[in-house]
């Protein structure tokens, strides 16, 4: 007889549900689905969680690590802020995590948090701390903290529309554009920090 021990693991359910919510959205992450999606019955889903909220959460804590923490951990060895950014913005724009397509499941969870407050709770930490981590990084390159906020608000909003788009007009995805608006918004923070007479490079006439 199999054991509590076979069958799909803990991941495997998380990686069924996700996939299951980018493609169907939350109320296609039902037990039944998924079981049948790993070619098991139900009940192995309750050998490694107690009800649907659980993996609810286990799916969500999933999401903020490897879409989040994982990503900036994978950038955080490179020496100055202008690589860990440019870095961040590169792996932030892979089509793909895994099985998963990155822009359905962001756009997904974000539908899913217009419903329901569990996601919407983690999708403003997500969004905080994503924003508060490449301010940060701009704040090293010079820019005062207002300016910085901006910047980081202005690369974020600029990834969330990348997202958007690549589902509904994927002519418009372009992510040269979008590794631009990143260039320039590191270019501007830089550039926040000299002084005023060298960021006038157009001589002045006498007066």
């Amino acid at each position: 007889m199999p054991g509590r021990q076979d069958g799909p693991s803990k991941a495997d359910w998380v990686a069924a549900g996700l996939s299951a919510l980018a493609i169907g959205g939350i109320e296609a992450v039902k037990v039944e689905r998924l079981a049948a999606s790993l070619g098991v019955s139900k009940g192995p889903f309750y050998w490694r969680f107690r009800d649907r909220v659980e993996l609810f959460e286990a799916i969500i804590d999933f999401w903020k690590r490897d879409f989040t923490t994982g990503l900036i951990e994978q950038a955080r060895h490179l020496d100055d802020p202008r690589a860990r950014l440019m870095a961040l913005a590169e792996l932030a724009i892979e089509p793909n995590a895994g099985s998963l397509d990155v822009a359905k499941t962001e756009c997904a969870l974000r539908a899913w948090a217009g419903q329901d407050p569990l996601p919407r709770a983690a999708v403003r930490e997500v969004d905080e701390l994503r924003l508060r981590h490449v301010t940060e990084e701009l704040k090293l390159l010079g820019a005062p903290e207002p300016v910085a906020e901006q910047l980081s608000r202005g690369i974020y909003l600029a990834l969330l529309g990348l997202y958007t788009v690549r589902q509904y007009t994927p002519e418009l995805a372009d992510d040269q554009s979008y590794r631009t608006a990143v260039t320039i918004a590191i270019d501007a923070a830089e550039k926040a920090y000299l002084p005023a007479a060298a960021r006038n490079t157009h001589p002045t006439s006498d007066r």
